[in-house]
């Protein structure tokens, strides 16, 4: 005898983000199961329970191990700002720093590796040539809502593969250690590369540029301590 399974769907976001990326899936779909996690641990017992279930993640900063992906019976899918020219973590930083003339959004299907997998949907615009990070952030951040309305009919159908489109990813998948380096100043830094990386790193609090003189690390204060923080286009605090 055969068994059939409802259609369920996990959805990996942030706390204060699964209610946006809900709207759209349940938009096409109102009678999909849809099963919110929003850490690793969760993620696991979701897969656990629900090995039939389409995993997608929505801007979420974790990363899901082999051994889930392994457990599901499709492939899981990531929709994460930044385009496939950008893979890794801060894909604003990097391509305001290197002057990219473009930026987007990518959706793909998740690999053990981070951003290795097909990509199946991405959306770029221009870059303003006066943007900073936070404004390139903001606008990402729409540019993922857009593509999740794009796609939302077909992530709701759970038990049939979005199809790649084709496009490889491009360059190095950038880590923690690539943003710290970019928050080390050189020494003999000049005025014009000082403000390069003052624009794609923005101002703190938790992060800063930095500066060696005398056998000490000298932190560039915030010239506004007193603005609200923002993270991927949502102030956070």
């Amino acid at each position: 005898m055969s068994t059939t399974h409802a259609p369920t769907l996990i959805l990996l976001a942030p706390s204060e983000d699964q209610d946006e990326a809900c709207a759209p899936l349940r938009a096409a779909d109102p009678g999909l199961a849809i099963v919110p996690v929003c850490d690793r641990g969760a993620v696991e017992r979701a897969a656990r329970a629900y090995p039939h279930a389409r995993l997608l993640s929505v801007c979420s900063p974790v990363i899901v191990p082999a051994r889930v992906l392994d457990a599901l019976e499709g492939p899981a899918y990531n929709l994460h700002p930044g385009p496939p020219a950008y893979p890794g973590l801060f894909p604003a930083v990097f391509a305001l720093y290197d002057g990219g003339a473009a930026f987007g959004a990518t959706l793909h299907e998740m690999a053990a590796e981070v951003d290795a997998g097909p990509i199946v949907a991405a959306s770029e615009i221009d870059i303003p040539p006066d943007m900073d990070r936070l404004g390139l952030e903001a606008l990402s951040r729409r540019l993922v809502l857009h593509v999740l309305r794009q796609c939302a009919d077909a992530l709701v159908r759970t038990d049939t593969p979005l199809a790649p489109i084709g496009i490889p990813w491009g360059g190095p998948v950038r880590r923690q250690a690539d943003f710290d380096a970019l928050c080390r100043l050189p020494e003999d830094v000049d005025a014009t590369e000082f403000q390069r990386r003052l624009r794609a790193v923005g101002e703190g609090p938790h992060h800063a540029l930095r500066l060696p003189r005398f056998g000490r690390w000298f932190r560039l204060e915030p010239e506004h301590p007193d603005t609200p923080v923002v993270k991927a286009g949502r102030v956070v605090s």
